[in-house]
């Protein structure tokens, strides 16, 4: 598209739909959606996983979109969709790594997250999108990314939602340990301590 066919078709949005028109260079490298665990310099990426847009229907545009995810990938006939982890360079990797984390921290993530990052035509990672309340749906015949990851990094569904739990405990000054045994003491218990 030249600047003459970009101008028209903003002008159309815009007589259409009467907003403002946000016009983004097309990024035409391969897709990696990345979990992130912890806090500040702490926070870590999961082993990322890499989109294999080749698995969906001919013609399909090479996203992750609504039908990607809700129309053609079926449990019946599921999507091979995700390659968990990549399998990419370790300079790649640690692009993305960067790329991601960098977002997470600037934009005051929490504990987790799910960013998802495309290359340029030059290979350079660049973020789509940040997901600070991602899907965990915790049947791995579902294609949700951030339980996927974690199950690459031998984390199980259960030890996955426990460590978001203790990430955001301790970014609060909260000790688990003694508020765990205080849920176990009695009532009267509880009360006394608490005053």
């Amino acid at each position: 598209m030249d600047r003459s066919q970009l101008r028209a078709q903003a002008n159309l949005l815009l007589e259409n739909y009467n907003q403002p028109v946000l016009v983004e260079e097309y990024l035409p490298g391969k897709e990696f959606t990345c979990a992130v665990f912890g806090n500040g310099d702490e926070a870590m990426v999961l082993p990322i996983v890499a989109m294999n847009f080749e698995s969906l229907p001919k013609g399909a545009l090479p996203i992750y979109s609504f039908d990607a995810k809700f129309v053609w990938d079926r449990p019946e006939n599921p999507l091979d969709i995700f390659q968990c982890p990549a399998r990419i360079t370790r300079q790649l990797q640690a692009s993305i790594e960067r790329v991601t984390l960098d977002a997470f921290r600037v934009l005051g993530c929490r504990d987790w997250a799910r960013i998802d990052v495309r290359l340029d035509a030059a290979g350079v990672p660049n973020v789509l999108e940040v997901n600070p309340l991602p899907g965990i749906l915790p049947d791995p015949a579902d294609n949700s990314c951030l339980p996927k990851a974690a199950r690459a990094a031998g984390i199980s569904y259960d030890e996955l939602i426990q460590n978001c739990l203790k990430y955001a405990a301790a970014r609060q000054g909260v000790n688990l340990e003694s508020s765990l045994s205080q849920i176990g003491a009695p009532q009267s218990e509880r009360l006394l301590a608490a005053s």
